[in-house]
């Protein structure tokens, strides 16, 4: 499972696509596999990433994963059941699962969900009957090969109202509990990632 988070409108769905999803079709993420991390997902470590990654360094990927110039990544995006690549809503190279108004089922199973802070908001308005202390295990079980984007929502002033202070905390905790169980955890800002875990 890889987590990624960043402030609303950073660029996160296009980061991953951009440059995670080679490595998922190929199941070369690091963790993915149980194999080591070879510095192909993006090169975070300071380290060069061998331009497998691209984009991070400013300089193209030798075409292999399009980088920053928006090119296509040669094909490399197929598989990983079909999810990848091509004909997804939008034009977008992922067929992204919307925590807003997806049904829950679609949500928990799916590969690619983007607004988890919104499907978590659902559950504590009580408009999705999912237990929040269970939530990060039940995605884990029935997807740990999935992508999950989620909004930071938790800073700046607290809110008066106590339904939007319980989302906020209850996004935090089950965040938390979602990071420590994934295999990577990116952080984005700008479109640009910065690996923490």
């Amino acid at each position: 499972m890889i987590l990624v988070t960043g402030g609303m409108a950073q660029g996160k769905r296009d980061f991953v696509e951009r440059e995670l999803t080679g490595e998922l079709a190929s199941g070369q993420a690091a963790g993915m596999t149980g194999e080591p991390d070879d510095g192909r997902a993006g090169g975070m470590t300071g380290e060069r990433d061998g331009g497998r990654a691209g984009g991070m360094t400013g300089e193209p990927a030798s075409g292999q994963a399009g980088g920053m110039t928006g090119e296509p990544d040669g094909g490399r995006a197929g598989g990983m059941t079909g999810e990848l690549a091509g004909g997804s809503p939008g034009g977008r190279a992922v067929a992204w699962v919307d925590g807003a108004a997806a049904e829950p089922e679609s949500f928990l199973s799916a590969p690619f969900c983007h607004n988890f802070q919104a499907f978590v908001r659902r559950i504590v308005s009580g408009e999705v009957a999912v237990d929040l202390a269970e939530l990060a295990e039940v995605m884990r079980q029935a997807r740990p090969d999935r992508v999950i984007v989620t909004d930071e929502i938790g800073g700046g002033i607290v809110p008066t109202d106590p339904m939007e202070r319980t989302w906020r905390e209850e996004t935090g905790r089950v965040c938390c509990r979602l990071a420590a169980e994934a295999e990577q955890v990116w952080r984005v800002n700008c479109g640009l990632g910065q690996r923490i875990k």
